[in-house]
């Protein structure tokens, strides 16, 4: 059943990557056993080189059908080029009152897309590292696949 999880995921990832000229960065981490521990803080590097152009970023979430909660606190850190820190605690909302889960699934794979920072325009141009990690009481979080970061250009 988790092999079949996975190829679903994999399957998303590949569609969801062809043919998008807005895109400057997207990147997924998996969750190991679909167990994301507190302790695990997933990282993502991203070179931006464009300081004039206006960015959204998003913040890139699966879960599975056995994940127990409808929302996810996330702790997300911004570490710019010359190593300023910006550092914001967020929900999300991964389902509905009555149980229905947003975003699009595929099988028992649910992925959602969640709008981060919009109309962003990065100071630097260099290295920016994000770093998320999981908010939520449980220790071990049962039931989330993959966390990601999107950053693509702002539609004129």
């Amino acid at each position: 059943m988790k092999l079949g999880r996975i190829i679903c995921a994999l399957l998303i990832a590949i569609s969801a990557f062809s043919c998008d000229s807005n895109r400057v960065y997207e990147q997924y981490e998996d969750i190991p056993d679909f167990e994301w521990n507190q302790e695990n803080i997933l990282r993502f590097e991203v070179e931006i080189t464009d300081t004039i152009q206006a960015h959204n970023v998003f913040i890139n979430l699966r879960n599975s059908g056995d994940y127990a909660y409808s929302n996810l606190w996330l702790f997300v850190k911004i570490i710019s080029p010359d190593n300023e820190v910006e550092e914001k605690k967020i929900e999300i909302n991964l389902a509905d009152d009555a149980g229905d889960w947003y975003g699009t699934g595929f099988g028992d794979i649910f992925d959602l897309q969640v709008p981060f920072k919009q109309k962003v325009v990065f100071p630097k141009s260099g290295k920016y590292v994000f770093e998320i990690g999981q908010g939520m009481y449980d220790l071990k979080l049962q039931g989330i696949v993959n966390v990601g970061i999107r950053i693509e250009k702002e539609d004129k």
